[in-house]
């Protein structure tokens, strides 16, 4: 700073004041020696004429030179002394951070290092595969893969499917919606279809562009056609009834005949069934019912528990009796004599092979019971349910003669003595088996006093049997029409 004091004040000297600057030759031939020799004086003699006021010139020229020569000029009793200045080096503090701590650090320093080149790799992999990947997609020309099937429920269809692709699926379309495909690129829709079909179009892109197609043609099933009534499932188990300790059934029922190839359809299962009504809706225990089907009701076994076993068992003018028959019947040639197929009957020995019915109505006659409630589900026509004819030859239809039944019987028959006894396909029964069993579930309780009399029931057979038959099928009832056959509690 006081270098460049100085030469500002010389400066200011030459412009304004050149005489006083130079007022004495002397000294101005002096100040050019000095000049010219100054770099040959020595280091005290620099600093001496830095004191010395010769001239502000002569002083900022010293000065120049002793800043030049890194010089310290001190004075000491008049006696200059040039010394060089001592540079100052910078001295490096003790550092307080200790040995484990600069341990640390490193590793940390390290691990950071480590890191760092572990994701710069990581990434140079990521934009490698990117570039393969882009490559890959610029190459590819093969179309997506659409896997679709329909499945049909009424008058909708559900679509679906899966769509795969080399590369990547970028959009499906159905019928022009855009499908939210699953993570492994399936697919599912629901469609209306009409009556007359229709066609589903799938379209699948994938990201380069490659367009695939696929088309579904999906028609209606058959509409379901009105096929005609519907019947319930017969049931015994619902109104319980009163029980009759007293009563005893017997319950024959033969489908399948051994020595005739006409059958009677449902015969054996009406009575199978009927077994259940004649416990849980007449009241009569399971120890007093006999059950007789197909092989098991030949002519010997009907009549040795027709003569033995009911005649046995029943108390007189106390015991109610039952007889169910389902299967055929058949009128002798002049119609005068009505006979019950037996399993082993023969149609064309009558006589010695099947029951005469009015023989087996004295027999159960001769047991003395309180009443006789017999169900025949049969006719004497000749002609089976299925319109067979049980014998060749004779004429179609053979009218037996109407005949008296005892006194304390009540018979309901399946039809009148020239008509066809019919099954209800609907329910797998016979029509009047079906109608009568229904009747006692509680359906004839027309006057709903929790009593069903053999009028009640024949009045909602017959309704129902005729109404299906289309008429060429009446039931009848002979005998008590006020007798109670079921009782509710």
């Amino acid at each position: 700073m006081k270098l460049i004091k100085n030469l500002f004040i010389l400066v200011v000297l030459l412009v304004f004041f050149p005489k006083m600057v130079f007022s004495n030759y002397d000294n101005f031939v002096n100040l050019s020696k000095s000049n010219k020799n100054i770099s040959l004086k020595s280091d005290n003699e620099i600093c001496e004429m830095i004191d010395v006021d010769v001239s502000p010139a002569i002083t900022l020229k010293h000065e120049v030179e002793a800043e030049k020569r890194n010089l310290n000029c001190k004075t000491k009793t008049n006696i200059y002394i040039a010394s060089k200045s001592k540079l100052q080096t910078y001295t490096k503090p003790k550092s307080t951070i200790s040995s484990a701590e600069l341990d640390a650090s490193r590793r940390e320093a390290k691990s950071e290092r480590e890191k760092r080149i572990e994701l710069e790799r990581k990434l140079a992999a990521i934009e490698s595969k990117q570039k393969q990947e882009q490559q890959r997609i610029i190459s590819d020309n093969q179309r997506p893969i659409i896997n679709a099937f329909a499945k049909q429920d009424g008058s909708n269809a559900i679509v679906s499917g899966r769509v795969t692709d080399n590369t990547e699926v970028a959009e499906v379309l159905i019928d022009g919606q855009t499908q939210q495909l699953k993570s492994n690129g399936a697919f599912e829709t629901n469609f209306y279809i009409p009556r007359t079909g229709k066609i589903v179009e799938i379209v699948a892109f994938d990201i380069k562009g490659n367009r695939a197609n696929k088309i579904l043609r999906i028609e209606r099933d058959n509409i379901q056609q009105a096929s005609g009534p519907s019947f319930d499932s017969l049931n015994p188990s619902g109104k319980r009834v009163k029980p009759n300790p007293n009563a005893f059934a017997l319950i024959i029922g033969v489908a399948d005949y051994a020595k005739t190839p006409a059958n009677a359809l449902y015969a054996d299962k009406d009575a199978q069934q009927f077994y259940d009504y004649a416990t849980m809706k007449l009241g009569i225990p399971s120890s007093n019912v006999k059950e007789l089907v197909n092989d098991k009701a030949d002519l010997g076994e009907i009549l040795i528990n027709v003569k033995e076993w009911l005649r046995r068992s029943a108390k007189p003018y106390k015991s109610d009796i039952y007889i169910y028959f389902a299967g055929h019947g058949l009128a002798s040639q002049d119609g005068s004599k009505m006979y019950l197929l037996p399993y082993d009957g023969r149609p064309q020995l009558l006589e010695n092979t099947a029951l005469l019915r009015d023989e087996l109505f004295k027999d159960i006659k001769q047991a003395n019971p309180r009443s006789v409630t017999v169900f025949l589900d049969t006719c004497y026509s000749g002609v089976t349910r299925n319109e067979e004819m049980l014998i060749a030859g004779r004429p179609i239809v053979i009218k037996a003669k109407e005949q008296a039944i005892p006194d304390g019987f009540t018979l309901f028959s399946a039809a009148s003595n020239e008509q066809i006894s019919r099954p209800l396909e609907e329910a797998k029964h016979g029509m009047f088996s079906y109608f009568l069993m229904k009747g006692m579930e509680g359906d004839a309780d027309t006057n709903a006093d929790n009593k069903i009399t053999a009028r009640e029931l024949h009045a909602y057979v017959e309704q129902n049997v005729v109404q299906q038959s289309s008429g060429s099928q009446t039931p009848e009832l002979q005998g008590d029409k006020d007798s109670v056959l079921v009782k509710f509690n």
